[in-house]
C-alpha cells in the first residue's frame, strides 16, 4: 500500500496580519499557532509522515525543524510555489506516496480525527475539500441576483490522490486552490461536517481562535 504524507504550509509572511513576525509564530493559549497543526499531524494514525514548508530564513535557521522534530522544506515566492516545492519533495523522497493532505498553519483547528477521516475518503475519491454553506447574503459585481445555494466556501485542509494532483499541478496557475487544476473527470468529495474552522488573518482573530479551542477542549 502506498504512503500517505501530510503538508503544513507555514511559509507565508501574513501581510494582512501586519505583525512583527509571521503570524504562524504568534502564541495561542501559550503555544505557537503552528504547533496546533504539527500536533494534529503527529497524532494522526493514517498518515506515514509529514513535512512543514517554511520561509527561506526559517529554513536556514532550522528552529522549527529542531524545536518540533519535523522535516522542513523551503517555500517559494507564492503559495502555489511553496506547495509545488512540497510536492516535488514528496515525489523525490516518498516515491510510493499515494495520498497527501495539506493544511495552512493559519488554520489551527485541524484535528487528527479530520486528517484520518480525509485519508479514508480518499479510498473512494480523488480529492476532498473542506466546505461550508454560505449563511450570509451573497452579492456579485456582475449581477444583482445571486443564489447562494449555487456556491460554498472552501477552507483548508484539503486532500488528494498524489499522482492525480502532481501530474496536473502548475505553480504558476493564478488560482491558489489546487482543485481547480485537476482534470474535469476527477471525483471529488465536499466535506461539510468539519465543525468550527477559522483562518487567522488579523491580530484580533487570535482571541477568536482561543475561544474556539477552549470551547472544544471543554466539550
Amino acid at each position: 500500500m502506498g504512503k500517505a504524507i501530510g503538508i503544513i504550509l507555514a511559509g507565508g509572511i501574513g501581510s494582512r496580519f501586519k505583525g512583527s513576525k509571521p503570524k504562524q509564530y504568534y502564541l495561542i493559549n501559550g503555544k505557537e499557532m503552528i504547533w496546533y497543526s504539527i500536533d494534529a499531524f503527529q497524532k494522526a494514525k493514517k498518515i506515514d509522515d509529514f513535512i512543514v514548508v517554511v520561509d527561506e530564513e526559517e529554513y536556514k535557521a532550522g528552529r522549527i525543524r529542531d524545536q518540533y522534530g519535523v522535516k522542513t522544506v523551503v517555500g517559494g515566492k507564492t503559495r502555489n510555489h511553496s506547495f509545488k516545492n512540497a510536492l516535488d519533495y514528496i515525489n523525490e523522497h516518498y516515491p510510493d506516496c499515494e495520498k497527501i493532505i495539506e493544511n495552512n498553519a493559519a488554520c489551527p483547528l485541524t484535528t487528527s480525527d479530520i486528517i484520518d477521516k480525509y485519508m479514508d475518503i480518499l479510498d473512494e475519491y480523488d480529492f476532498v475539500q473542506t466546505t461550508f454553506k454560505i449563511t450570509d447574503a451573497l452579492g456579485s459585481y456582475k449581477s444583482r441576483t445571486v443564489d447562494r445555494e449555487d456556491y460554498f466556501l472552501i477552507q483548508a485542509p484539503d486532500a488528494y490522490r498524489f499522482k492525480v494532483l502532481y501530474e496536473s499541478f502548475d505553480a504558476d496557475h493564478p488560482n491558489g486552490h489546487p482543485v481547480v487544476q485537476l482534470p474535469e473527470d476527477t471525483k471529488g468529495f465536499n466535506f461539510f461536517d468539519y465543525g468550527p474552522n477559522f483562518k487567522v488573518t488579523y491580530p484580533e482573530d487570535i482571541k477568536i481562535i482561543e475561544m474556539l479551542i477552549n470551547r472544544r477542549e471543554e466539550q
